[in-house]
């Protein structure tokens, strides 16, 4: 997820997502042509509707940025590192490097974000009933307090629905996880019950927009499929993490290959390599040293007709910019860099030695063996 950093607050960096500009904008006519176009404030000028609209949705991202902070922060007082917060088009997520070690871990850290989103909505609405005893209700002081009191409970009610990967989802995790003593199980009950509510926030969207309500039905739609997503993605992550568990990238190293020496025409090496022996990446390698890869990838640079005078070595990725793990290095790192960088084979590097490929195959195959063995323990 590419997001821009803006800032860094108790050492925590604050990043947003180029789709947070979308709400950002979306919240702010929704405002100025909405929530303050009503006969209640009637009697603003044009430039005091937008001002209150700019100052609201500013106001409104800040919650969100406290709520994340105080997860971060408490997960930070108990010793789980936190790399950054991001805010994003459905609010904001805080990136801790590690899952909680205990219910009470998770339980401690999730429940605050909601407590924080009260305590404004709270705050908000005592401002609130300040300025309208004192007549200013409908000032634009009172009404930006009226919609951030209103805001903040319900995020706050929102976030307390128990579907993973909501807070309320995490906070029933916790409960199951204690109960059950098996965090995966936990996460996997906790998610379909995520499930659950997404569907039925997709419903919700339905109905919405049958009545008319197009805007609205399409952001519940939406954020049912988001939720949906991402208590599958999120469930999905941990399996991987705990199936590979202490497997380390030696385990798999596919070392049936046959590597091309530099000089090696493309044509001869589509005959002997590609199709003579079924390799779709042929390491380039001299005395046992990894030069670069060639990949289907790296042919269609050259057109078929030059293959037979384009040497390997003006063909192939050099090393240099090839992805690469150690034998020693968790498996599941390795399945991490190759999602995140769209390859489907790593390079293991073993000091200056090539020891052969660990490719996303043979993980997610080991991954299928270990859940198997472990259904069949439980």
């Amino acid at each position: 997820m590419e997001a821009l950093k803006i800032g860094r607050i108790f050492g925590i960096d604050i990043r947003i997502h180029w789709s947070w500009l979308a709400i950002f904008f979306l919240l702010l006519w929704v405002l100025a042509n909405g929530f303050y176009d009503q006969e209640s404030y009637s009697h603003w000028a044009t430039a005091e509707r937008w001002l209150a609209s700019g100052v609201t949705t500013i106001l409104f991202f800040v919650s969100i940025l406290l709520h994340e902070l105080s997860h971060s922060l408490v997960a930070r007082r108990l010793g789980l590192p936190v790399h950054s917060i991001t805010l994003f088009i459905f609010g904001g997520v805080s990136s801790l490097t590690q899952e909680p070690e205990s219910p009470g871990q998770e339980f401690k850290i999730t429940i605050v974000g909601p407590l924080m989103s009260f305590a404004l909505g709270i705050i908000g609405g005592v401002i609130y009933l300040a300025l309208h005893l004192s007549d200013m209700g409908t000032s634009v002081p009172g009404a930006i307090a009226f919609y951030l009191a209103f805001i903040n409970i319900a995020v706050g009610l929102f976030n307390m629905l128990p579907g993973y990967p909501l807070d309320g989802g995490r906070v029933l995790r916790a409960s199951l996880w204690a109960r059950t003593n098996s965090m995966l199980r936990a996460t996997r009950w906790a998610a379909r019950v995520g499930t659950i509510i997404a569907f039925g926030l997709m419903a919700l969207g339905v109905l919405s927009v049958l009545a008319g309500n197009w805007l609205g039905g399409v952001w519940f739609i939406v954020i049912g499929w988001f939720l949906r997503n991402t208590s599958e993605q999120a469930y999905q992550q941990l399996l991987y993490r705990n199936t590979l568990e202490g497997a380390k990238v030696g385990d798999i190293i596919d070392r049936n290959f046959e590597g091309a020496p530099p000089d090696i025409p493309l044509s001869e090496l589509v005959n002997d390599y590609i199709l003579g022996r079924g390799q779709r990446c042929v390491p380039v390698v001299v005395e046992g040293n990894l030069l670069g890869l060639i990949t289907i990838g790296d042919l269609r640079a050259f057109p078929p007709d030059e293959w037979a005078t384009t040497s390997a070595f003006r063909a192939m990725t050099p090393r240099e910019q090839l992805y690469t793990i150690a034998s020693e290095d968790e498996l599941m790192s390795a399945l991490e860099l190759m999602a995140a960088n769209d390859v489907h084979q790593l390079p293991v590097i073993d000091g200056f030695d090539f020891s052969g490929f660990v490719t996303r195959a043979d993980v997610i195959r080991r991954i299928q063996v270990r859940a198997e063995l472990a259904g069949l323990r439980e």
